[in-house]
């Protein structure tokens, strides 16, 4: 009796624990996407919705080669598919009749959506919700706007790697820990921006035939919904330098009307408020540099103490101007809090943020009254390796 309800036992757990999921699905039947890009429809937009047009961009194994032989497949590693409708949700799912494939978003690397549609207000958040409800996809997906067609991004042909999306995912990756130039937005970050109605930029880029190019950055402001202005690539670069980001790039300065390039290894920002009256509030910037001589053109020795404390005063010098210009240019054209002085003030002076959080970025505006000052601090670590000759 004991071994029949023994054999019985281990039956009924075979049961449970051997048997497959109820919504499982055939990898084959699964078409991956690794890439997204999301236009205004080419036709015209007569009903109350907006038409859209969706590319996604579905990986094709067989076209990818076999693991470790990227690249010695037979045939395209990709496919790009577009489609028009109303609902992204509801166009993803009609692409499954097109490939006979239901489209799968945990591989999705990159979304790229088109100027157009970020410029109309609120319609950014609304094409930006479907993924972020989304259970496949994951938080860390890269946001970029295109200027022109977001689906020719996708069409770009890099003569290092098959798949264009992820293609331009390294890209970015690289410049998030190399260069710095680029800051794709993740999606995890946007859905904190669009509950909060925080202003926010997002990186612009255009499509070169075989690569990317980034254009500067598109501003969004948060209360209107929409994209309200642009950014220049060097404007970019004062938004990451007053904001704290992780900058590593070049400045160029003109030391003894002598061409001086001085290599950014370290950046550092502080920023302190004094807001005791909500119509004159001081914000104080301070950026602190660190870096080397890479590159100078002439004779001039910056072996030399005093010749470095010049260059470094030339170096400040710069980078408060670039700083300036980016500052006025967002508060009287844009009047967008892209630097997060908010939150310092959110943080740091809770009460005076009570009292002008409605009308920091529009009605009074307070953010574009604000008296902002930089400070900026340039320390050359070294002078590169230069080879002497001589006695």
């Amino acid at each position: 009796m004991i071994k029949k309800l023994h054999k019985c036992l281990c039956c009924f757990l075979a049961v449970l624990l051997l048997s497959g999921c109820w919504d499982v699905i055939n990898i084959e039947e699964r078409g991956f996407v690794i890439g997204a890009a999301i236009d205004l429809a080419d036709k015209a937009n007569t009903g109350e919705n907006t038409q859209l047009t969706l590319t996604n961009q579905f990986a094709v194994p067989p076209g990818l080669g076999t693991p470790g032989q990227e690249g010695s497949g037979d045939g395209k590693a990709y496919l790009n598919l577009s489609a028009s409708g109303e609902s992204i949700y509801a166009i993803a799912q009609e692409m499954a009749n097109q490939t006979s494939k239901l489209p799968f978003f945990e591989h999705l690397k990159v979304v790229i959506i088109s100027e157009e549609v970020a410029s109309r207000p609120q319609l950014f958040a609304d094409v930006m919700d479907v993924f972020i409800r989304n259970r496949d996809t994951r938080r860390g997906i890269k946001v970029l706007i295109a200027k022109g067609k977001a689906k020719d991004i996708l069409n770009i042909q890099p003569e290092n790697e098959k798949l264009p999306a992820r293609y331009i995912d390294k890209i970015l990756q690289n410049s998030l820990t190399i260069t710095g130039e680029m800051k794709p937005v993740r999606i995890g970050d946007i859905h904190e921006y669009l509950l909060t109605k925080n202003s926010f930029i997002l990186s612009e880029v255009t499509a070169d035939h075989k690569k990317i190019k980034l254009e500067g950055g598109a501003v969004y402001k948060g209360d209107s919904g929409r994209l309200t202005g642009r950014l220049e690539r060097e404007e970019m670069l004062g938004v990451d330098l007053i904001t704290g980001e992780k900058v590593q790039g070049p400045i160029v300065v003109n030391y003894k009307n002598q061409l001086t390039t001085y290599l950014i290894e370290e950046a550092n920002s502080k920023v302190k408020i004094i807001a005791k009256d909500p119509e004159n509030i001081d914000i104080a910037v301070t950026i602190e540099l660190e870096g080397e001589i890479e590159e100078t053109f002439g004779t001039g020795k910056f072996e030399d103490p005093v010749v470095i404390q010049n260059a470094e005063k030339e170096i400040a010098a710069k980078v408060r101007n670039i700083s300036n210009e980016t500052i006025q240019k967002v508060q009287r054209e844009f009047e967008a809090d892209i630097f997060g002085f908010g939150n310092h003030l959110k943080k740091f002076h809770p009460d005076t943020w009570e009292k002008i959080n409605k009308d920091w970025e529009h009605g009074e505006n307070y953010f574009a009254k604000s008296h902002v000052n930089v400070t900026v601090k340039a320390k050359v670590r070294t002078d590169g390796v230069v080879n002497k000759s001589g006695k």
